[in-house]
């Protein structure tokens, strides 16, 4: 009977322990903090790039009148793009990059004043990397702005035939991007952003020419809808503005020849992303 009496408590105690866990020792007091919901936000996605350029390389004032070394126009190109961004939604931080390749399919070439008989098609390709942080939220969080530094890289390259003679001009940029990002909501579909940035340097170089400076602007701006909770369609535009500087020397005098060249291309964008 002892032996009866002294199992007894043990026993309620057990019973106790099962029926109502809670008043068992809990071996993870602050439990509910490991089920934060992450605080990183991204999305992944393919774009579509139908886009127009034009461009020139030429001086002013070359022995007292325009000197003209190459130029292009209504160079209608096609480019897919991949882009992804990623962010932290606790710090404000956030990154982005797109890499895109495509395809120079037609367009008006002159060389040295010379209207070219045909220009081929070439490789239009591109890498943009920027990073930055939230600056302020707007309308109840219905807008938000961001600033963000970032890096570039473009390869367009020329080739233009007259008679049974080619001509190649290889074209490449290295750009600092800086500028600030706008998104928002309209309301539980439809949403925007618009991105502007200024290019305070590059480093552009044609064939053997390297710049002595450059300088730009570049924009974007889309409207987006969401289909699902995780899957959003867009359409918008985008602009790139690239000035460079380059200084020569005239072979026979030796007299300073300064070139500039202006690039231009814009065109539609259309975006399918998934977001996680």
């Amino acid at each position: 009977m002892k032996r009866d009496f002294l199992s007894l408590p043990a026993g309620l105690c057990l019973l106790a322990c099962v029926t109502n866990p809670a008043v068992a020792a809990d071996p993870y007091p602050a439990s509910g903090q490991l089920y934060q919901t992450s605080a990183l936000r991204g999305s992944i996605g393919l774009r579509y790039w139908y886009s127009q350029s034009r461009s020139d390389l030429d001086n002013s004032s070359f022995l007292g009148s325009g000197f003209d070394l190459s130029s292009t126009d209504n160079v209608r190109s096609h480019t897919a793009e991949l882009v992804g961004t990623l962010e932290d939604t606790s710090e404000g931080a956030f990154m982005r990059a797109y890499v895109g390749l495509g395809r120079n399919v037609s367009g008006n070439a002159e060389l040295l004043g010379v209207e070219m008989d045909q220009k081929d098609q070439t490789t239009l390709s591109y890498v943009v990397v920027d990073g930055g942080w939230q600056i302020a939220q707007l309308a109840g969080n219905q807008a938000r702005l961001k600033g963000f530094v970032g890096y570039q890289y473009l390869s367009d390259d020329l080739s233009m035939r007259r008679n049974s003679r080619t001509y190649e001009q290889s074209r490449d940029w290295h750009a600092i991007r800086v500028g600030v990002s706008t998104e928002g909501d309209f309301n539980q579909r439809f949403g925007w952003t618009v991105d502007v940035a200024g290019v305070p340097w590059a480093h552009n170089k044609i064939q053997s020419w390297e710049s002595n400076w450059s300088y730009g602007v570049e924009a974007d701006a889309m409207l987006t809808a969401n289909l699902t909770p995780n899957w959003q369609l867009g359409v918008g535009g985008r602009y790139w503005w690239l000035k460079s500087n380059f200084d020569r020397r005239y072979a026979v005098t030796g007299e300073k020849v300064v070139f500039d060249q202006n690039y231009h291309r814009y065109g539609l964008l259309l975006e399918s992303s998934y977001k996680f």
